[in-house]
């Protein structure tokens, strides 16, 4: 299921979104769609902060006490992975919104064409991203498929791979002959990198690093060894411009 916020303190504007969202949900019943409205940026933020989250954030930027901006920033600090859209009828904040990787910025009156289009764009982005899968064997002999975005660190312990995933579990691997190098060729995508000889972090959850540690969204903290700091450092800084380039 795709859940989308949609956040607006004005009530025809924030109906008027809604509606357009509805019609687009009723143009693609495949993909499960549920919406949820918000009247105010403070709604909002306190529905998130209890853990809930979005997969797409539709937000206006002119609000009071908190503004669109600085609620994205505040999504930014538990969510890398989210889309935020901004519809709003100033084009004063473009520049602030890449500051908080958005996904796009829409001038209102916002017409069906333009937010369908965006919405085709960050979907069909969230379903590739969601497709890529991380494998591997479980103890009971079954396979374990964890969606790449759903993955915040995997590391290597005494012959087993435990996978850490956002959902604050950890999955067991079978005891393995083969280098922690051999069991994690498969992940060639930008996002990971490796901070240690035995743990390999999903760059989409770091919420902060500096030359001792990361910080995941999840609060966790994890030691970067003194020989992956330089390389691990300018992977995430990549990583972000590439991200920021993406809008």
């Amino acid at each position: 299921m795709i859940q989308i916020a949609i956040c607006d303190d004005q009530a025809e504007e924030l109906g008027h979104t809604y509606a357009m969202a509805e019609a687009y949900c009723r143009l693609h019943l495949e993909l499960n769609i549920s919406f949820h409205k918000f009247e105010s940026a403070d709604d909002l933020l306190r529905f998130i902060s209890t853990r809930n989250r979005f997969d797409i954030y539709l937000l206006d930027i002119l609000m009071p006490n908190v503004n669109g901006i600085e609620v994205g920033y505040a999504i930014r600090e538990s969510d890398s992975a989210a889309v935020i859209l901004y519809l709003t009828s100033s084009p004063d904040y473009a520049l602030q919104s890449y500051q908080v990787d958005a996904g796009g910025y829409l001038l209102k009156p916002v017409s069906e064409k333009d937010l369908f289009a965006t919405l085709d764009k960050v979907i069909a982005k969230l379903d590739a991203e969601d497709r890529k899968c991380f494998m591997f064997q479980t103890p009971h002999g079954g396979i374990e498929s964890i969606p790449y975005s759903h993955l915040l660190y995997l590391e290597y312990y005494q012959h087993r791979l435990n996978a850490h995933t956002t959902e604050n579990k950890t999955l067991e691997s079978i005891y393995h002959r083969e280098s922690f190098q051999e069991l994690t060729a498969s992940l060639t995508d930008s996002r990971f990198v490796k901070i240690a000889a035995s743990i390999i972090v999903n760059m989409q959850h770091i919420r902060n690093m500096n030359s001792r540690e990361i910080r995941l969204s999840n609060e966790e903290k994890l030691g970067i060894s003194r020989l992956y700091v330089t390389d691990a450092r300018k992977a995430f800084m990549d990583y972000l411009l590439e991200r920021g380039n993406e809008i």
